[in-house]
């Protein structure tokens, strides 16, 4: 199928937007990070007006709901759906304090955007044990020290023709043992302006609902496979309520 001229033209302008923001903001980001590790208010700051930034200029909306159930005082595992890399432009949007995504070692070989990743992600290798073990570590750290924790917990991102893939057990685990928790997220439409499958952009808006947090102090591990069940639920009816007004086949689009 032939490429529209106009969409790799603005594929090219959105991509630049992303990258001269990430560096413009990037000691704002970084910088902070050297004098407190977790919990940095200042850091996230920087993430967040390189998101207004990003949306701005580039036209690709993200209609946010549901804030007002969020604290800046407390610390959440919050749980998006994924069904574009445009969902990274997102999640400074979707907290109100300093966050850490979840990330896999692939992520860290992207050119110019890998390195920056490896400094502000928490990486691992899925295949590796050790790795597994280190990165859950590292993430309950970051919650005791303020910070929120986002993972998808799908895995990686949806190409299939469902609203969700089946959902991996660490958010839930990592809520249970740790108490903090869960915030799902349900993201409609950002597949149709980057396809899963492709590279091609274009503008448009992408629905956000960010649901009511999920506490889980009163429940053990041997609660996961429950919790799971209802938290993918209550994802699942939201984003069919948010595609009902849109055309039945959201992630499949192509340029």
């Amino acid at each position: 199928m032939r490429k529209n001229p106009l969409l790799l033209v603005y594929t090219a302008y959105a991509g630049l937007v992303f990258l001269f923001f990430m560096f413009l903001y990037s000691p704002l980001m970084l910088l902070p990070l050297l004098v407190k590790k977790e919990g940095n208010r200042l850091s996230f700051w920087g993430f967040h007006l390189w998101a207004h930034c990003f949306r701005a200029f580039t036209g690709i909306w993200y209609e946010v709901k549901g804030l007002e159930h969020l604290s800046s005082r407390e610390s959440y595992i919050i749980i998006p759906n994924h069904t574009s890399f445009l969902d990274i432009c997102l999640l400074p949007l979707i907290t109100k304090g300093a966050f850490k995504t979840l990330s896999k070692k692939e992520v860290g070989k992207i050119p110019i955007f890998g390195p920056f990743a490896r400094l502000v992600t928490v990486m691992v290798d899925r295949s590796n044990a050790k790795s597994r073990l280190q990165s859950v570590i590292k993430m309950k750290k970051a919650l005791q020290g303020g910070t929120s924790l986002v993972i998808f917990p799908e895995g990686t991102v949806n190409k299939t023709r469902q609203l969700l893939n089946p959902f991996y057990d660490g958010a839930f685990r990592i809520a249970l043992e740790t108490g903090a928790s869960l915030v799902p997220v349900a993201i409609a439409g950002a597949g149709r302006l980057m396809p899963p499958k492709g590279l091609l952009m274009r503008p448009g808006t992408i629905r956000v609902q960010i649901l009511a947090p999920v506490p889980v102090s009163s429940l053990g591990v041997a609660n996961l496979p429950e919790l799971k069940a209802g938290v993918y639920s209550s994802m699942e009816a939201q984003l069919q309520e948010m595609y009902a007004g849109l055309q039945p086949q959201p992630l499949q689009v192509q340029a």
